[in-house]
């Protein structure tokens, strides 16, 4: 059965069991994972599965279940599973509908991969190969790995006329070498296979690994200017994407409450929600729920001018919907029918500077190049952060010098995001961010 043929089934019998409302949401999905540990071989999984999530609105009390299709007898359950659940909730005095149907129209390049799609799992080892063999060399050993594709095609409908179908794929490759006591790793994100430099991966972790095995632990506490790398850097600016949340403003969580319109960053910044960017991980003509997704600024020339919201938040802030409802992971999709969409970023862009990551070395007099953090934690409420640094290189008078660890980067991020003295020239594509590394001011280095 097509999957828009058991959204239909879902409406039905959601009214006909005495919903006011009802959205059906189905994936047919495959996750293919390539995984590799030094000692340990390597091994291929393939995992498919139709997936259900339904909601039931009777008045103001909403259920929602999920499952797994495996019939009419599976659906039937599921749907009264949720009817029951409904009819117990408390009455949620914030709902007013689900959503509505809009005009959905346009084209969204680069979203799905044909030859991805057809893929023999087995041919996952010939990348896997390309990145093992450019980086094993000189004692660098890669000690595991994990290259993983998603295949996936959703349906949402609901009893307002929502009606919406969405195909993509999608690649995570996470691989960690040694050195001595180095470790490097690198992580490449796609909507293709085609769209990784395997080889240049390779590269990376070799030179990241070499790096590594080469720190001397850092001593001493001074303020230097920093630059930190992509796959660093978005981890610490999810905590932005937190203060943005549209769930966070509704429940007064957020430090930016208010704040539209404001300056809350240097000019330098301009940062882009789009949904509909080429090659975009969670790229789509609408989101989750069936809302058209845009393209819209958070952050302009350092002023924030949005927030995101799903349907739901949308309705409580009195704000338009702007297709920022969202089931899908970057990683995987294994578990995108198990919840409700929620507030969430589509695809974040970070508009380029023109300086090479090479041009701001070698501005700097004094200041340290930040190639892998331990966890680049932040409190997204206060913005502070303490992170342990396990690869970085020392700059003095425009040159890289020692490469150390065992030191601590300490600073506040929405003071640092008012202290950007250069953004990159090139871009990295991070989970479902776009963006080139940073440089930034007056950040504390705390050593042994």
């Amino acid at each position: 059965m097509r999957i828009e043929d058991i959204c239909r089934k879902i409406v039905e019998l959601g009214e006909r069991k005495g919903a006011d409302q009802v959205e059906g949401f189905v994936v047919d999905g495959k996750m293919l994972n390539a995984y590799w540990e030094a000692g340990g071989g390597g091994t291929i999984t393939s995992n498919q599965w139709i997936g259900i999530g339904v909601k039931i609105a009777i008045g103001k009390r909403i259920g929602y279940v999920s499952g797994i299709y495996r019939g009419d007898e599976s659906l039937e359950n599921i749907v009264s599973t949720g009817i029951k659940i409904a009819r117990v909730s408390p009455p949620d005095k914030n709902f007013e509908s689900l959503p509505e149907p809009r005009s959905i129209g346009g084209v969204v390049e680069d979203i799905f991969d044909e030859d991805l799609a057809n893929i023999e799992p087995q041919s996952l080892w010939d990348h896997v190969k390309e990145i093992v063999e450019e980086s094993e060399r000189r004692e660098v050993r890669v000690m595991r790995e994990l290259l993983r594709a998603n295949i996936f095609e959703f349906h949402v409908m609901n009893s307002l006329g929502v009606d919406f179908h969405h195909k993509g794929t999608n690649v995570f490759a996470h691989f960690l070498a040694k050195k001595g006591m180095g470790e490097g790793v690198v992580k490449r994100y796609s909507t293709s296979l085609k769209g990784i430099d395997w080889r240049e991966a390779g590269k990376e972790l070799y030179e990241k690994t070499t790096v590594a095995s080469e720190a001397k632990p850092f001593k001493g506490n001074v303020k230097l200017e920093v630059i930190i790398e992509p796959m660093e850097l978005a981890e610490m600016l999810l905590a932005i994407l937190a203060a943005v949340n549209g769930e966070n403003i509704n429940k007064r969580r957020s430090p930016w409450i208010g704040k539209i319109g404001q300056k809350v960053a240097s000019e330098k910044l301009t940062i882009i929600d789009d949904g509909r960017m080429r090659g975009g991980i969670r790229s789509a003509l609408a989101d989750d729920e069936g809302v058209p997704t845009t393209r819209k600024p958070i952050i302009e020339k350092g002023v924030l001018r949005t927030y995101l919201y799903d349907y739901y938040n949308a309705k409580i802030a009195g704000a338009e919907p702007m297709g920022n409802g969202f089931r899908r992971g970057a990683r995987t999709i294994e578990n995108m029918h198990r919840w409700s969409a929620g507030a969430a970023p589509s695809n974040v862009e970070i508009v380029a500077g023109n300086k090479s990551v090479d041009e701001m070395i070698h501005e700097t007099e004094k200041g340290l190049f930040i190639r892998k953090f331990a966890a680049p934690y932040v409190d997204f409420m206060t913005g502070n952060f303490g992170l342990e640094i396990r690869n970085a290189i020392l700059i003095e008078n425009g040159d890289k010098k020692l490469s150390i660890k065992h030191a601590l980067l300490i600073g506040n991020i929405y003071e640092m995001i008012n202290n950007i003295i250069e953004i990159g020239r090139e871009r990295k594509l991070i989970e479902i961010m776009l963006l080139p590394a940073m440089k930034f001011g007056g950040l504390q280095v705390v050593g042994t």
